[in-house]
């Protein structure tokens, strides 16, 4: 592997965390406890007795993971998707490095959603020789995707495109019919196509697109991630995945994945298995999607009262908001200025766009910050007031 850019977002939640009192740089649904599983459980008993790890043994687990822990993976999506086709990873972050480095070599080229989740960029970038195009989103047009420019952006040496969808920062999805042509496309040119749905099944309206593993067929290079954390609340178990109904890719995956991973933790497993389970998944899923709702409400509510300083498309799924704001002169602030001022002054923590998730210069994303809706809700509303004031001081 080649040298790695560095990963801007962690690194700005990381150094200001701790002089933040109101932190909207996050993006994950607020951490369950293992009570906090067996309070949500429609049959606390049973969740209770698998969650007692007194006598688990804690040895080497298979290297595929469990089948109860990808039967239950295998039933977040339709039924031609079963145990077979899922390989459990290290967190999404694990699979789509194990997808990127399984799949790409040198003079491959690839064409990755922008803005996106900063790690599908920079990791193609870093193997050797491999080129990276940028299928830029319409942030003044709903987000929207085009497919024409996508089609322009495929090369004969073109070998993957890389999706997020729902989109990490803008909360927006890709159309059912962008995403049929979208795999057209690969069909007719031979691609891969690999799709980061790490926050899949959070969907703030009434359009709840199928995964794109429901779009393939056992022929089609089509793979999708996702893990534990985002929608479920469970970032600290690492427990991610792969899905794909191709078995040629899922060799190469966890044939490499005997020298990366080995195997996933016992105890993590058994966790996740758990919370997947009928007895738990869907009560934390309206949970967060309880949250999500609120705040976005509230979100709504404050930029409808300051248009003129602040603008968005408001968010269809996932955890986060991309919000632009502007100042007296219409013009995008600095938005890491701004986010550094707004911290200092009232300890507002938020995720710079131009900096976390701008890559080709400053000025792609100037004046977008992210905003984490999935947060708690009286998070959301002190934070927000917060920022108003920090506006009208700053207009003064």
């Amino acid at each position: 592997m080649g040298e790695l850019a560095s990963f801007a977002l962690p690194k700005w939640i990381d150094s200001n965390k701790d002089n933040a009192t109101l932190a909207l740089a996050g993006s994950a649904a607020p951490s369950l406890s293992i009570q906090d599983l067996i309070d949500l459980s429609t049959d606390k008993e049973t969740t209770s007795a698998n969650l007692s790890f007194q006598s688990l043994k804690l040895s080497l687990g298979p290297f595929d993971g469990s089948k109860p822990l990808r039967q239950q993976i295998a039933a977040l999506y339709d039924d031609s998707v079963t145990a077979e086709h899922i390989f459990p990873t290290h967190g999404t972050t694990g699979a789509n490095a194990l997808l990127l480095q399984s799949l790409l070599k040198p003079g491959d080229h690839v064409i990755a959603m922008y803005p996106c989740y900063t790690q599908l960029i920079s990791l193609p970038k870093s193997v050797p020789g491999v080129e990276v195009s940028y299928w830029t989103l319409g942030l003044q047009d709903e987000a929207q995707a085009n497919i024409q420019q996508l089609q322009e952006l495929i090369r004969p040496n073109t070998k993957m495109i890389i999706l997020n969808n729902p989109n990490n920062p803008l909360g927006s999805i890709l159309p059912l019919t962008t995403a049929y042509e979208i795999v057209n496309l690969s069909r007719t040119h031979g691609l891969t196509i690999l799709v980061d749905e790490i926050f899949r099944p959070l969907f703030h309206t009434e359009v709840t697109p199928p995964s794109f593993i429901s779009l393939s067929t056992p022929a089609d290079k089509i793979i999708v991630t996702s893990s534990m954390s985002k929608a479920w609340g469970l970032s600290g178990t690492r427990i991610g995945w792969l899905a794909t109904l191709n078995t040629s890719i899922l060799t190469q995956c966890s044939d490499r994945g005997l020298y990366t991973t080995m195997a996933l933790s016992s105890i993590d497993s058994v966790i996740a298995t758990e919370a997947l389970s009928d007895r738990c998944r869907p009560q934390i899923l309206a949970r967060h999607l309880d949250i999500a709702q609120r705040n976005i409400a509230l979100l709504d509510a404050f930029v409808e009262s300051r248009k003129g300083l602040c603008e968005w498309v408001r968010p269809a799924a996932g955890g986060t908001a991309f919000i632009r704001f502007l100042g007296g002169d219409r013009r995008p602030v600095d938005d890491v200025v701004f986010c550094r001022a707004l911290q200092e002054k009232k300890g507002v923590l938020l995720a710079p766009g131009s900096l976390c998730f701008g890559t080709r210069g400053a000025e792609d994303f100037r004046g977008y910050v992210r905003v984490h809706i999935t947060v708690d809700p009286g998070v959301m509303e002190k934070s927000l007031v917060a920022i108003g004031e920090f506006l009208d001081e700053s207009t003064e």
